[in-house]
């Protein structure tokens, strides 16, 4: 540039054209739709995890209570599939978006823990994104497992 602001003859600009601001975009917007969709089910499977261990925790605290009070302790898991937790500590746990949970304990959907330590035995289903982990609790012993799937 010369002193009073004017280009001078011959000098190149050293801003970016059009062009390379359009590819700029281009190429951003082409890593973001191969980014986003692995961090949503990135994001799934950590709520899931998360819900994984939640159970797990719940289903050992039913079992120390039922050992405590010397009383029956129910785990149950709602209809929907989207409510669970411990009957009668008057609390249900809301699942995450996208999880949901399934018992092989049939329509009543519950695993009760005795005073003596044992179960009605079943299993938890944790399901998200074409994923499922299972929570397993032994009848006799009504010792609480999770399964990887």
């Amino acid at each position: 540039m010369s002193t009073i602001g004017r280009p001078r003859p011959g000098s190149c600009d050293a801003g970016t054209t059009l062009i390379e601001a359009l590819a700029v975009v281009a190429v951003t917007t082409m890593a973001s739709l191969v980014v986003f969709p692995r961090m949503q089910q990135s994001l799934e499977t950590l709520a899931q995890r998360d819900t994984v261990a939640v159970v797990a925790a719940q289903l050992r605290e039913a079992r120390a209570q039922a050992l405590l009070s010397d009383a029956p302790v129910s785990f149950v898991v709602g209809a929907s599939g989207k409510v669970y937790g411990v009957s009668g500590l008057g609390r249900l746990t809301q699942a995450p978006p996208g999880i949901s949970l399934a018992t092989d304990a049939g329509a009543r959907g519950r695993i009760v823990f005795y005073g003596d330590g044992s179960s009605t035995g079943g299993r938890v289903w944790i399901d998200a994104a074409h994923r499922s982990i299972d929570v397993a609790v032994t009848p006799l012993s009504g010792a609480v497992t999770v399964l990887r799937g």
